[in-house]
């Protein structure tokens, strides 16, 4: 059976108890766990670029673009280039049966030639016809001759009046034979013009189809990048169809439609930014050229034309992009996007603000600040009021930050990705 202690344990043990509770009540504070800081990293706040612009979608069209189009028909009989290949001018890409159009060539030639031998006997007769004419011409003034001298001696009674009507006969009958003479040489005239005509017909038309036949074959016209050609050979391609491009992707051209209400801010050279519609990366930038000098009724926009120089290829024909036409640049105070907390419709950065403790020691603590901010541009806002250039602002931990809460503040060159 345990035996209880004296009444000197007692006090003993009260004593032991009394004092471990004053050297806890001592040792409290250093004893407490002190609240850890927060490490965060800050930027400094500056003036920045900022720009009023305006966006548009649109579709890049090449500067140069040619579709290849056969001048006649036939069957595809060999294809030279593959598509996409770089094509020189004058470089042959496809050849077109060219039996048929050799068989027209030679028949035009055939009837060019039938009509060369029609011309030249057709000039013969007119040679003939001239000299028979010159002939009746001469025959006519002997007989006009050997009239007006038996008249003159009939008028003296030299001559008998049946000698004088004969010579009449003789002269009327020259006058006849030349008038004949006259117009066989105006009909063979005539009949060699038309051989003539019928001729030059025929050799135009032998230039046509030589010049058909050499439409067989489709040669580059520009140089630059050959499309897709989706022919086969034996595969039938009428005049006019399209087969394939020559794409100069140098130079791009961008059509927007810009509301007349920006009109007065339209000038050739304001820069345009191409953004690709699914990241917003920067593509490349370019310039205003063409403004039309009309608005279009139905839409109230005006047509411009951007320009984007594309040296490296990174652009493409027929590319869909959205742009921005930047209509001025000004210098205003930026803050990073990642810096900007909101609650109750309410916009807050945390600033670095440094403040002495109970010891005396500096620290650095968060100071929540109200802000209000304008548009965004690119990973910052513009600040309007709340915050000035130098500002210390936090720009990571922003969900574990609290006002007052002490920080390990390091300078950060750039702010890392919403979120942290």
């Amino acid at each position: 059976m345990a035996t209880l202690p004296s009444l000197a344990g007692w006090r003993s043990l009260g004593l032991i108890m009394a004092l471990g509770l004053v050297a806890t009540a001592c040792a409290g504070p250093s004893l407490q766990a002190m609240p850890a800081s927060i490490p965060v990293q800050t930027q400094t706040l500056k003036l920045g670029s900022i720009e009023d612009s305006s966006e548009f979608s649109g579709i890049l069209e090449a500067e140069q673009r040619v579709d290849l189009k056969p001048e006649v028909g036939g069957r595809v009989a060999r294809i030279f280039l593959s598509s996409g290949a770089l094509v020189k001018p004058g470089q042959v890409i496809l050849q077109l049966q060219p039996d048929k159009l050799q068989a027209e060539v030679n028949s035009s030639q055939a009837a060019a030639q039938a009509a060369e031998f029609a011309q030249q006997a057709a000039a013969a007769q007119v040679r003939s016809a001239q000299a028979n004419w010159q002939q009746a011409q001469a025959n006519l003034q002997l007989a006009q001759q050997d009239f007006s001298r038996n008249q003159s001696l009939a008028s003296k009674g030299a001559l008998s009046r049946q000698e004088l009507d004969s010579a009449r006969n003789r002269l009327e009958l020259a006058s006849t034979a030349e008038r004949r003479a006259q117009e066989g040489f105006q009909a063979a005239q005539a009949t060699l013009n038309q051989a003539i005509s019928t001729w030059q017909q025929n050799r135009s038309q032998v230039a046509v189809k030589q010049q058909d036949l050499g439409f067989s074959q489709i040669t580059a016209p520009v140089a630059g990048q050959l499309g897709e050609i989706a022919l086969r050979p034996g595969d039938l391609v009428a005049a006019g169809q399209s087969i394939s491009a020559i794409i100069q992707n140098q130079v791009l051209l961008l059509k927007l439609q810009v509301p007349t209400q920006r009109s007065n801010q339209l000038r050739s050279g304001l820069p345009v930014e191409l953004l690709d519609p699914d990241s917003g990366i920067s593509l490349a930038t370019g310039t205003l050229g063409f403004i039309a000098p009309n608005v279009s009724s139905l839409a109230q926009s005006i047509l411009v034309k951007a320009r984007f120089p594309n040296e490296a290829r990174t652009l493409r024909d027929g590319q869909m992009v959205q742009a921005r036409i930047i209509w001025r640049t000004t210098t205003a105070l930026l803050v990073p996007a990642v810096a900007v907390s909101r609650l109750g419709g309410q916009s807050f950065v945390y600033v670095v603000r440094s403040q002495t403790n109970q010891p005396g020691q500096a620290t650095q603590v968060a100071a929540q600040r109200p802000v209000q901010l304008g548009s965004r541009q690119g990973d910052s806002y513009r600040v309007i009021t709340g915050l000035r250039a130098g500002d210390e602002i936090i720009v990571t931990n922003i969900l574990r930050l609290r006002d007052g809460i002490t920080i390990q503040a390091q300078p950060s060159d750039a702010a890392p990705a919403a979120g942290t």
